[in-house]
Formats: C-alpha cells, structure tokens, sequence
C-alpha cells in the first residue's frame, strides 16, 4: 500500500515537472529572446544605452533547482513564478523604453522650434522668447540626462515636458502671426496713403512715392509668406516695423504738402469709416451727417470738400442709387 503511494506520488511528480520545465524552456526562450532585442534596440542609444546592463541585472532569472525529484516540482513551481514576473516585468520595460525612445525624439523637435521661436520674438515679445528659451534649455537638459534610475518617472517627465512645449509653441506661433497681420494691417494703409499722396504730388515726390509702394509691396509679400510658414519664412518683425515707420514719417510729409488741414482730416475720417463699415452701404445723408460731426463742417460744405477729393483721386465714394 505504502509502495502504490510512493509510486502515485511519483507519478504525479513527473507529470507537473514535465508541464513546469516546458514552461520553464519556453519563459526561458521568451526573457532570452527579450534580452537580445532590447540589447540590439538601445545598447547604441545615448540616452538609454547606459541603462540596459542594469535593467537586464535588475531581471535576470534564478538558477534552476536541484533537489530531489519531489521536491524539484514545487521548487520548479516557484522557479517558473520568477521567471514569469522576470518576463513580465521586462515587457514592461521595453514598452517604457520604446516609449521613451519615441519621447525623446518628439521632445527634441519641439525644443527646435522653441529655439527658433525664441529668437523671432526677441524683440516683438520679449517675454514669450524667454519662456520659449527656458523650456528649450530645460527639454535639452532631460535629452541629455534623463533621470534613467527611474524609467517610469523619466516617462513621466518627458510626456509633462512634451506637453509643455507644444502649448507654448502653439502661443509663441499666434503671437507671431497676430504681429504678422498688424503689420500686414499698416501696410495696407500705407499703400492707400501713397495712393492718395501721388494726386497732388511733384515729379521728384512722385518717384519716391512709386519706391515707396514698390518696397510695402515686397514687404507685404514676405509678411504674408511670414503668416503662412513663420518658421520657414524667419522674417525681422521688429526690422519690417521700424521700416514701415520710416515710410509713413516721410509720406506723412508729402501729404501735408499735398492736402490742407481739412483734406487730411476728413480723408483720415473717410478712411476710419470706410473700415469700420467693412463693405456695408451707407444712406448718403448718413454718411454727410456722420463726416460733419467728425471734421465740424456744415454738411453743404462737407460735400463740395468730398467732391474735391474724389476728383483728385484722394478718396473713392460710390454711390448705389435705389428708388
């Protein structure tokens, strides 16, 4: 009886030690294969090269039992536990490190453009170039020496600083192309203002007044390309607005010489009206009203001194006659 027992045991054993060292073999297989790809993946990385000998350390599996046949079953049992959790625990890893991997490089393109966005608001943002230059230095810095004894918390980091980047990226890059717009604004209005210019202008004004359209044209072109693609344009913001300064000073001077005190006051009011209509029509008893409040004109007065400046070419009045 005691013999049949013996026997049942030990079949019994050798039943759960084929089924455990089977799993044994293939866990083994599996954490060996694992080993090998992430030894392949990042042994060359420069961020996380360092690291690999101490993760792979840090799993490497118990050495197998040897103890009598009985016993290797339950001592396999827990043999094959650890070298689960090993796997497990390395799947971990090398889903955080092709993570990581994929973080740096995102980190490293947003760090660019914060760089890039740095130096074109140095002087139309100063503030926003600064927070721009400090996030840079700051993303470079984890690139550089990230905090590897830790993988998930370096994970951490680089996903708050990624996100951090490309919000301010997204700001540094309306900023730039509200500033963009203003001065496409003043350029506009500038060329209007050359327009009006050349009417009553001499032969000499007349020939710096077509450079001066000539140049806001070019600067209109190169603002717009600015609005399209900022990064690939990298265009002198603070340059453009001192040289539309320049422009208006010396147009300014022509078109004293060109309208009396009352042309420029009620082609300025002309013009403020006209854009804050932005194409509405206006009733032309509205329109004298309006412009007689604006310059203090009697209205019949108001309309010989519009008349005046539309032949001359310094204002445009349409009118859309309706019965």
């Amino acid at each position: 009886m005691v013999e049949a027992v013996v026997e049942a045991r030990r079949e019994v054993g050798l039943d759960r030690l084929e089924v455990l060292v089977r799993r044994a073999n293939e866990l083994k297989a599996n954490l060996g294969a694992l080993v090998s790809a992430i030894e392949s993946k990042y042994s060359s990385d420069p961020q996380l090269g360092s690291l690999i000998s101490n993760v792979l350390k840090a799993v490497k599996p118990p050495e197998p039992p040897d103890e009598q046949l009985f016993n290797v079953a339950s001592s396999l049992e827990r043999y094959v536990g650890e070298l689960e959790r090993s796997v497990k625990l390395l799947t971990e890893y090398a889903v955080t490190l092709d993570k990581l991997q994929e973080g740096f490089g995102k980190l490293e393109k947003e760090a660019e453009e914060l760089i890039a966005w740095s130096e074109l608001l140095r002087e139309v943002a100063p503030h926003l170039a600064n927070d721009a230059s400090r996030l840079a230095a700051k993303a470079q810095r984890l690139i550089l020496q990230p905090p590897l004894e830790d993988l998930r918390k370096a994970l951490d980091e680089v996903d708050f600083l990624l996100r951090e980047a490309k919000s301010h990226n997204r700001v540094c890059r309306t900023a730039y192309v509200n500033r963009v717009n203003e001065l496409l604004g003043t350029a506009s209005q500038l060329i209007k203002a050359v327009k009006r210019a050349h009417a009553g202008s001499t032969l000499t004004e007349a020939g710096k007044l077509l450079a001066f359209e000539e140049a806001l044209k070019e600067v209109m072109k190169k603002l717009s390309e600015a609005a399209r693609q900022p990064l690939a344009a990298r265009i002198d913001l603070a340059k453009i607005k001192l040289d539309l300064g320049s422009i208006e000073r010396e147009v300014s001077l022509i078109l004293e010489q060109v309208f009396n005190e009352v042309d420029r006051d009620l082609s300025r009011e002309v013009e403020r009206l006209a854009r804050s209509l932005n194409g509405r029509p206006i009733a032309l008893s509205t329109l004298f009203e309006t412009l007689s409040k604006k310059v203090n004109l009697p209205v019949e007065a108001l309309a010989l001194q519009l008349v005046s400046l539309e032949k001359r070419g310094f204002v445009t009045i349409q009118v859309k006659l309706e019965t």
